[in-house]
């Protein structure tokens, strides 16, 4: 079995904050990714602009031209069914949502090209369909901007003369539709933003940025165990407390004791893997590592590295207590909190022996 050890290197803690070297990027980068009317409650919105356009394509259009009237209907329907149902299967659901607009006002054109009379009523059904564009259906502002301004210089092309009032009027709902629209995404940056953070918060200690407790209990636990049972790989946890640490509060107050935490925390961060490994602050000062691909052999030796890497960056001592278990893809997995408790068993061996020292054991030999 190839299995990969924890890091040899014990990397000074970051000069970042704590917070930014233990959150994900891509997470901190999502708020920034708007998505599309397929994603959000304004599909029923890019529903009700594609039924709009069939209707008018099946009305408009002459009667002798039917198999276009048709063609489009049911061009209409499948974009509109694809743009719904990549909401989450696809990556292209933002193009579909797109395309489809960009196809309802092709045919609200063609209709108009067709069938020349009732302009007047043409001209007030064209600048509804035109501010669907800058109602959020699209990912980006450009994108909608972009296609109604083209659609606009479309209808003129169409246009035997000039009409002022039909100019004012598009150059008006264009100029309406990208302030309003850029102030619709602005709110919904916002408001995604402000929902990424409390998701972060609910997972994270606010002091040392380490993963809670709540969050080790209700997800990364089982989905740990649940992966290695899987794959058929060895997942080690180990549970460390610093030595004496009330005294460290007692001394130099508990702005001291609090900087000491989240100095550990940043040792036992860069000394796992990123993207692998998890740094759970477990309660006071107890922390916990969970370490999928990691045999017993390569926890006692990331905790020896820790023991001697703490006196040196922090100048105090901690106790160790290193539990790991073999998952075999066809026994029976583990209770969750059964790896747990046998490192906290570990763990209180090792303050037992005199502190400063690592205990370790595999879970079925406890």
């Amino acid at each position: 079995m190839h299995l990969h050890h924890a890091t040899d290197d014990i990397r000074k803690p970051a000069p970042l904050p704590l917070p930014a070297r233990l959150h994900d990027p891509q997470q901190q980068a999502a708020p920034l990714r708007l998505a599309p009317a397929c994603d959000t409650h304004a599909w029923p919105l890019l529903a009700l602009h594609a039924g709009a356009s069939a209707a008018f394509a099946a009305a408009l259009l002459p009667t002798a031209g039917w198999p276009l009237a048709l063609t489009c209907c049911l061009l209409i329907l499948v974009l509109l069914l694809r743009a719904v149902r990549a909401a989450a299967t696809q990556p292209g659901r933002s193009a579909c949502g797109t395309a489809l607009l960009a196809l309802d006002l092709i045919v609200f054109l063609l209709c108009y090209a067709l069938r020349e009379t009732d302009a007047d009523w043409h001209a007030t059904a064209f600048c509804l369909l035109l501010a669907a564009p800058y109602a959020g259906l699209t990912r980006h502002l450009l994108d909608g901007a972009v296609l109604a301004i083209v659609a606009s210089l479309a209808w003129f092309g169409l246009q035997d003369d000039f009409q002022a009032g039909s100019a004012a009027t598009l150059l008006l709902l264009n100029l309406s539709g990208i302030v309003a629209g850029h102030g619709q995404q602005r709110q919904r940056r916002a408001h995604l933003r402000r929902h990424a953070i409390l998701a972060e918060q609910a997972v994270r200690d606010h002091l040392t940025g380490c993963y809670n407790r709540r969050y080790l209990d209700e997800h990364l636990l089982g989905a740990e165990l649940a992966r290695s049972q899987r794959h058929g790989l060895c997942l080690t946890a180990i549970l460390c407390d610093l030595d004496h640490f009330k005294r460290i509060n007692d001394a130099h107050g508990h702005a001291a004791g609090d900087a000491v935490l989240r100095t550990f925390a940043a040792l036992l961060g860069n000394a796992t893997r990123r993207g692998i490994d998890s740094v759970v602050r477990h309660g006071g000062e107890e922390f916990l590592l969970i370490l999928p691909e990691t045999d017993l052999a390569g926890g006692v030796r990331l905790a020896e590295r820790l023991r001697a890497g703490l006196v040196r960056h922090i100048g105090t001592t901690a106790s160790f207590g290193v539990a790991s278990h073999v998952c075999a893809p066809d026994s029976q997995a583990p209770d969750a909190a059964a790896l747990v408790a046998a490192a906290d068993s570990l763990l209180y061996q090792a303050k037992h022996a005199g502190r400063d020292c690592v205990r370790a054991a595999m879970l079925d030999a406890l």
